[in-house]
């Protein structure tokens, strides 16, 4: 399938759907995409040796100098379901006024693309990298799987340990705090825990004529009502400090001397935080019901009445520490709480080393407008699963994104530029050469 330039490439991509169904992956459109990424990157494929783990999840070496110390970078192919609405086609990959319309464009095949436009262009060119490259793009991030983590569980078990580890995670956008007036490169060094929780209330049902006081259904809004008005322990972690640190060094005043200081100043700064809901995210666990099913007919009381809660764990909570304080928050032992699924808070990944000093030189090339700034990720990522083989794992996406661009990630709407993507195909060949 010939293409003239990056952008048709990501498009022609972002045409094949790879979104699950009820949890179950998509196994005909991941299929085609791994033809049309060979397709499409023949020179990378022919350097990469590549294998399936887990059916669907491409584990690929692209051999350098050198076996010892590799770097490992991670995607995925998988995307959430698009919704309606779309002002141009969620799977149409259309192009328009210098802009790449598709579900995945940013998230996460955008990242993808990116690295493989990098190895197609430096292979190309002759290039071998000073150490080995290791790639792994997982097929059901989205939906909580096993691909990326079956994939790493192969490299731990080859004795492969690399040097440090890049998924998907911050951008180049406008600074998260006041008073700071140059963009930020967000490095996460760390990402939130994730749960799901299911509330359940079981009472007699009967018919709707003759309702109790109190049916499943009453119990259960009234406890998510306690739920949601949870209270989690806030608190600054080091990352966090560190993170308005760099950034409050590229302050005005008087917002310099107030976030330099967020280490003697923490109880300040966290109340400041703590006033809004997206910046209360970033220093505390939050909690919040996603989804509620009761009842078979209209005119029948339900027997059973559940809901889904969705946690995300800051460190320092653990999921045993979440469940107790919903717990004491919904008082009523009526309403049961069991843990679906979950995964603990992640370590932190150090600032030295190779991987961080690629990271710096990379952005320092392509944004030397950009302060590179430590942050903890608030959403989730296969990156996790990269502890298992190195302790340095970074979460950074190399685009130039506004906040209008962030938020169509998970919604309608979801594109990016061209001259953005680009952009991030550049920072992916800097950081390999680098690296």
């Amino acid at each position: 399938m010939p293409s003239t330039t990056a952008a048709d490439r990501l498009a022609a991509v972002l045409r094949v759907p790879t979104a699950a169904t009820d949890g179950v992956p998509d196994a005909a459109g991941l299929a085609a995409l791994r033809t049309l990424l060979a397709d499409l990157y023949p020179h990378a494929f022919g350097a990469l040796e590549v294998e399936l783990v887990a059916e669907h999840t491409i584990l690929a070496r692209w051999p350098g100098a050198s076996a010892d110390a590799p770097a490992l970078l991670m995607a995925h192919q998988d995307v959430v379901p698009p919704g309606d609405g779309w002002t141009h086609g969620a799977f149409d990959g259309a192009i328009v006024d210098g802009v790449v319309w598709g579900r995945g464009a940013i998230d996460d095949k955008g990242s993808l693309v990116g690295i493989l436009e990098a190895i197609e262009a430096l292979v190309v060119d002759g290039f071998v990298p000073a150490h080995d490259v290791w790639l792994v793009l997982g097929h059901d991030e989205e939906t909580f799987g096993g691909g990326a983590h079956a994939a790493i569980a192969v490299l731990a078990e080859r004795g492969v340990r690399p040097a440090f580890a890049i998924d998907e995670g911050g951008a180049v956008v406008d600074p998260p705090v006041p008073g700071v007036d140059v963009p930020a490169a967000m490095v996460g060094l760390s990402e939130k825990g994730m749960l799901v929780l299911r509330l359940a209330v079981d009472e007699h049902g009967g018919h709707a004529s003759t309702p109790p006081r109190m049916p499943a259904t009453a119990i259960l809004a009234r406890a998510v009502v306690r739920a949601s008005r949870a209270r989690f322990p806030e608190r600054l972690t080091p990352t966090t400090v560190r993170m308005l640190q760099t950034l409050g060094a590229h302050a005005r005043a008087p917002y310099r001397a107030l976030l330099t200081r967020a280490d003697v100043l923490s109880p300040v700064l966290r109340r400041i935080l703590a006033a809004n809901a997206e910046t209360r995210a970033t220093i505390a666990t939050t909690a919040t019901v996603t989804g509620l099913q009761a009842g078979t007919a209209a005119n029948a009381i339900a027997e059973r009445a559940e809901a889904t809660v969705n946690v995300r764990l800051t460190q320092g909570t653990t999921i045993a520490d979440a469940v107790a304080i919903l717990g004491r928050a919904i008082r009523d032992d009526r309403v049961t709480i069991d843990v679906v699924r979950g995964h603990e808070a992640s370590p932190t990944s150090p600032t030295d080393g190779r991987g961080w000093d690629a990271i710096e030189a990379a952005t320092a090339a392509e944004y030397p407008e950009a302060v590179v700034s430590p942050y903890v990720m608030l959403g989730g990522s296969d990156g996790r699963h990269a502890y298992r083989v190195t302790d340095r794992v970074y979460r950074f996406t190399p685009f130039l994104l506004t906040s209008d661009l962030r938020a169509c990630l998970h919604a309608r709407d979801e594109r990016i530029p061209v001259d953005a993507f680009e952009r991030g195909i550049r920072w992916y060949r800097r950081l390999l050469e680098t690296c």
